[in-house]
């Protein structure tokens, strides 16, 4: 059984957290169990709720399961920051990560068409790598609007 891009993400932004469940549990009201069988793709009997996932990922900082459903809805997230006075070299380094996320891409995209065949998972990746550039993309031209003298 695949794992869902979703699932994954849930399963991620909880246990990656320092600590994992039993640290992040208490954050958002819920036993440290509850929670892990909440974010296994395995337990029939639990499921997240959206409002438990909104709690996470506002306890976490962490937006991957944001991200996940936005990608399998055919959308994009972009985080709204306040860029005001941000300097040239901000405005660079925005840049510059914009176009080494398109690098993971244009790699993505090798790696599926090397052996000639491609496979369900290959798309995958390089839909998530799309995905990202997108996002920074976004990000570079918000940074980019914030320098704007009109």
């Amino acid at each position: 059984m695949q794992v869902s891009i979703l699932d994954e993400a849930k399963y991620r932004v909880v246990h990656d957290f320092p600590g994992g469940a039993p640290a992040l549990a208490p954050l958002v009201n819920m036993n440290s169990n509850t929670l892990s069988n909440k974010v296994n793709d395995r337990q029939d009997s639990h499921h997240l709720t959206v409002d438990e996932a909104v709690a996470i990922q506002n306890a976490t900082q962490d937006f991957r399961i944001l991200y996940a459903e936005a990608m399998l809805l055919q959308h994009v997230c972009l985080p709204i920051d306040d860029y005001a006075g941000i300097s040239d070299i901000e405005l660079l380094n925005a840049y510059a990560s914009y176009h080494a996320e398109c690098g993971e891409t244009a790699v993505a995209i090798m790696d599926a068409l090397e052996d000639g065949e491609i496979k369900r998972h290959e798309v995958e990746r390089v839909r998530r790598e799309m995905f990202e550039d997108f996002q920074r993309g976004l990000a570079f031209l918000a940074r980019m609007e914030a320098l704007c003298d009109e």
